[in-house]
């Protein structure tokens, strides 16, 4: 008798539950969601056993666990926004901050992980950075990174924090910026994209990227790819900041810097925002220029860059992956290889100013893609790392579009291959590269005679 008089009970809870967890989510649970994110791991990361915490005091653990934990917090309040632009449910929102949560454990994973890199360049730099007032690391030569990251890399010495640690968690940061970026290029009437949001956190680019190698290219891919979803939309003014705050992190922004002109050319950018991109840079670099340091020493960063390495290859899926390069003339194969590069971003820009009145949205992420993998593919000196952008551009493709698909697969395979002891060698990996790009042209082709 007790058990029939309680079914009724436990059937209105169940539908009360199941109304409150499939009806479209609010400001309140969805931003709920997200803090509860962050705090279960915050929960685990005070749980979990660093090396490099052992000993350490109280508030030097807080503070690398609560840095740590950001990230989960700023990916997640991503996800929640993504579901609620879509009209999803609250539980919709809970399994993307799930989703969010997963991706920073596959990254923590390799916290300790200190590659060469870090313990040879960032570990350095910032023990001098740790020992300098503000303008003294700025007069100073401190690194190769641009001063957007210098002043980061000078705000990490002032905080609580393990320097290792920090340094990851502001690359998974950058990944949230990123995810949230793919998720707005690969919009649809206005609704972004939850399966861009998820490539690009999961791609094995991104988690060994930051993860592994301490490496910060998800801040230079994040602000292109908000540059170029940006100026899809119409907004130029915030592309060209983008695009300029990309450039101000990292040299590697150049690979898809020229597709302003086809922007341009197709009125999705206007000349006026040249000064916007001008005005960006040089609000970046005022607090360097105030602190003592010379134009000529920030420019002298860029152009210090291009003559670091000499190598035809360092790891990198490219052309020169496929040839032996062993005694081969670097400066003449070198020469060689950037005038091919050259040549076919000329070609692609070319062709994309020419149909860029008639070009549409899936039509420029094509385009970027192609322009940023030639590039990347064809110059000398590349390391396998520079193919990140591409990887993400190759998603976003996949997931606007399921006929890309194969292509997407085939990056992602080549740069696991690089960054990974895989069993594809260097040349198959470069294979699959050539590959990607080839069934991307030919799709496309195909998609414009239909």
């Amino acid at each position: 008798m007790s058990g029939r008089r309680l079914t009724p009970h436990a059937d209105a809870l169940d539908e009360r539950l199941r109304a409150l967890l499939l009806s479209p989510v609010g400001r309140l649970c969805g931003y709920g969601a997200a803090a509860m994110t962050a705090a279960a791991f915050l929960l685990l990361m005070m749980m979990r056993t660093f090396v490099r915490l052992q000993g350490a005091g109280m508030a030097l653990r807080l503070g690398s666990v609560l840095l740590l934990s950001l990230p989960a917090l700023l990916s997640a309040l991503a996800a929640v926004q993504i579901v609620r632009a879509r009209g999803g449910s609250l539980l919709d929102a809970l399994l993307g901050c799930a989703l969010c949560g997963a991706a920073l454990l596959a990254r923590v994973s390799f916290i300790e992980r200190s590659a060469g890199d870090y313990d040879i360049y960032l570990a350095k730099w910032i023990e001098l950075l740790a020992g300098q007032s503000f303008a003294g690391s700025m007069r100073g030569s401190v690194g190769e990174y641009n001063v957007l990251y210098q002043y980061i890399l000078y705000l990490i010495t002032r905080l609580p924090v393990v320097p290792l640690y920090a340094v990851k968690a502001v690359s998974f940061m950058g990944d949230a910026m990123l995810a949230a970026g793919m998720a707005r290029l690969c919009a649809r009437d206005g609704k972004p994209s939850m399966a861009a949001f998820a490539a690009a956190l999961l791609l094995p680019a991104a988690v060994l990227n930051g993860g592994m190698f301490a490496q910060c290219d998800s801040l230079y891919a994040g602000c292109a790819v908000w540059a170029l979803a940006l100026s899809l939309e119409g907004r130029h003014t915030r592309s060209a900041v983008c695009f300029a705050l990309s450039l101000c992190f990292k040299l590697q922004a150049v690979f898809l810097l020229p597709m302003v002109v086809v922007l341009w050319a197709g009125r999705r950018l206007r000349l006026a925002d040249a000064g916007v991109f001008l005005l960006t840079i040089l609000a970046v670099m005022l607090p360097a220029l105030l602190a003592g340091k010379s134009p000529a020493a920030i420019l002298q960063i860029y152009t210090a860059q291009t003559g670091l390495y000499t190598g035809l290859t360092y790891s990198a899926p490219s052309l020169f992956g496929l040839i032996a390069t062993e005694g081969l003339d670097v400066y003449a194969y070198g020469n060689f290889g950037m005038a091919l590069a050259f040549g076919a971003c000329l070609a692609l820009l070319a062709y994309g100013a020419a149909h860029a009145q008639q070009m549409n949205e899936d039509d420029h992420v094509r385009l970027g893609f192609l322009l940023v993998t030639a590039i990347v593919f064809l110059l000398p000196r590349m390391h396998d790392r520079y193919f990140y952008l591409a990887d993400m551009l190759a998603a976003a493709l996949a997931c606007r579009d399921r006929r890309y698909a194969p292509a997407a697969v085939m990056m992602a395979l080549a740069s696991l291959s690089t960054l990974w002891l895989t069993p594809v060698p260097l040349w198959g990996a470069a294979l699959l590269v050539l590959a990607g790009w080839t069934w991307v042209c030919a799709a496309g082709t195909r998609r414009e005679e239909n």
